[in-house]
């Protein structure tokens, strides 16, 4: 497929069945591609991931990104940004967790987007303090941000929650007034 300029093709087609809520047609066509003797590549995988997300069916979803990782496919940054943005959208924060410290150890980081995407549900849903240890945990692991550049995707991207600011800077922004 790869040889013959389909891919793109049929990464739209995925993506355009899963958007229109064609689940099940996007899955059969991922079968038949791979029937045919296609192996699909990761941004295959990949639209499937979102396509489920967007259908909130993120157990589907999980169950893709793990069949992926299990036929030898490695998913790259933007594969696990997928699956964590649409984690973070249904509050699997258990599940958002173990696959941020595994993106993090497969040695790709989250953008800015998905990073205060993370926090912000983490604030939402478990409090400062359970997002502080997030942050705590993606730091050990490596994951390293520039606070300047937070600032100017919260102040642009926003409003976000006071707990979130201070979550990520600390109390030099919990005094920052959004609301």
């Amino acid at each position: 497929m790869k040889e013959t300029g389909l891919i793109p093709n049929a990464v739209a087609m995925l993506d355009g069945l899963c958007k229109d809520g064609l689940v099940q047609d996007a899955m059969k066509l991922f079968g038949l591609m791979r029937e045919k003797g296609t192996i699909p590549e990761v941004v295959v995988y990949t639209a499937v991931v979102d396509g489920f997300c967007k259908a909130h069916k993120l157990e589907d979803a999980v169950r893709i990104f793990k069949k992926m990782q299990s036929n030898g496919i490695v998913p790259n940054a933007f594969s696990y940004q997928v699956l964590i943005r649409g984690l973070c959208s249904g509050n699997r924060l258990d599940d958002v967790y173990g696959f941020t410290i595994e993106m993090l150890e497969a040695g790709h980081s989250p953008n800015l987007a998905t990073f205060t995407g993370l926090v912000d549900v983490y604030c939402r849903e478990k409090g400062l303090e359970e997002a502080q240890n997030v942050i705590k945990a993606m730091r050990h692991k490596g994951f390293f941000f520039e606070e300047k550049a937070v600032q100017e995707h919260l102040d642009k991207k926003g409003p976000f929650l006071p707990l979130v600011w201070e979550a990520i800077l600390g109390n030099k922004a919990s005094k920052r007034s959004l609301f």
